[in-house]
């Protein structure tokens, strides 16, 4: 993924962590340039690892993970 680096995107979508990222970030057009011929001449290995990155930062946004924060928020409503 590349993505505009502003608000969301750079807040909570794209992430680096562990010396691993889940996408990339720009700013204009040479940022979205530089990220794309980045992404073309990356080796498969290397694919796989913003893949798995990607599908892990997904996790954040289940339902499960949401159930879990809101119980947590509401917990001393209800006590």
């Amino acid at each position: 993924m590349v993505a505009n680096r502003s608000g969301g995107p750079m807040m909570d979508i794209i992430m680096e962590w562990d010396g691993s990222r889940s996408g990339f970030l720009a700013t204009d057009e040479n940022d979205y340039a530089e990220a794309i011929r980045c992404i073309m001449f990356m080796t498969k290995e290397s694919h796989a690892v913003i893949r798995k990155q990607a599908r892990a930062s997904v996790e954040r946004f289940s339902d499960q993970q949401f159930k879990k924060g809101f119980l947590e928020a509401s917990d001393s409503l209800f006590r």
